[in-house]
């Protein structure tokens, strides 16, 4: 009678360890990581077109120029990576970013004593590819059919690709040879090839899912079109951080 009780519950204590251990391994060391990260992008802003908003403009219902910060705009990213080794994957990655700033003359009025009203919208979105270099092992492989990921794993990144822009002004604006105000959009968009560097770091949530931050600096730099003319080219380039979720398997 005691061996028939012995037996069932020394096999449910040794199920125990197993199962929990279950949740913590896979069957082979991932492939695949798939992220979405969300943060904020801080354009650096340093081209003529910049300096002659920071001129002319005021930010709208304030007495001070617009200035770099407002620029600053909420960031969402998505990547795929490819482990080609223990510690390098190649990354697919595709992010964008987007601010609107409202803003008034700084020194006009119009006929009626209101303020001539317009608004900045700067939109950019990077298509990049690069490489991810790990500083120490995601995990290990315990036997043939196990692999134990480790709890956090730090990166450096860099990689190159193409940047998407669009820059528009529109509202009303002022006709400096005769004062006359009249309303108008302006707008120029392209694309530019760009590079970047950055540095991040994944922690294990569980199995497959992790939690994964990143700080990214991009480089681009672009031609205005006609509706800027007068203006050299166009500073794409900037800093990001982003926080989010990776699913790897």
């Amino acid at each position: 009678m005691v061996r028939r009780l012995v037996i069932p519950i020394a096999l449910a204590l040794l199920a125990t360890p197993v199962a929990a251990q279950n949740r913590d391994f896979l069957f082979s060391h991932p492939r695949v990581t798939l992220a979405v990260r969300f943060g904020m992008a801080a354009p650096t802003a340093e081209s003529e077109i910049f300096d002659f908003t920071a001129e002319e403009f005021w930010r709208r219902g304030t007495e001070r120029p617009v200035g770099r910060s407002d620029f600053n705009a909420f960031s969402i990213e998505g990547e795929l990576a490819v482990r080609v080794h223990d510690r390098v994957d190649v990354a697919l990655g595709v992010g964008h970013n987007q601010s609107e700033t409202p803003s008034e003359f700084q020194h006009w009025v119009g006929t009626d004593d209101l303020p001539i009203e317009q608004r900045t919208k700067f939109a950019r979105t990077a298509v990049t590819f690069g490489v991810k270099g790990y500083l120490r092992d995601r995990g290990r492989e315990i036997s043939r059919f196990a692999w134990v990921p480790h709890g956090w794993a730090p990166y450096v990144a860099a990689g190159g690709g193409v940047m998407a822009y669009e820059f528009t002004q529109a509202g009303e604006f002022v006709d400096y040879e005769t004062t006359d105000v009249f309303g108008h959009t302006y707008t120029s968009d392209g694309a530019a090839p760009a590079a970047y560097a950055g540095a991040g770091l994944e922690v294990s949530l569980g199995r497959h899912l992790l939690a994964t931050t990143e700080a990214r600096y991009l480089w681009a730099k672009s031609e205005l079109s006609q509706a800027f003319v007068d203006f050299d080219e166009i500073d794409l380039s900037g800093g990001q951080l982003t926080l989010g979720l990776a699913f790897r398997f």
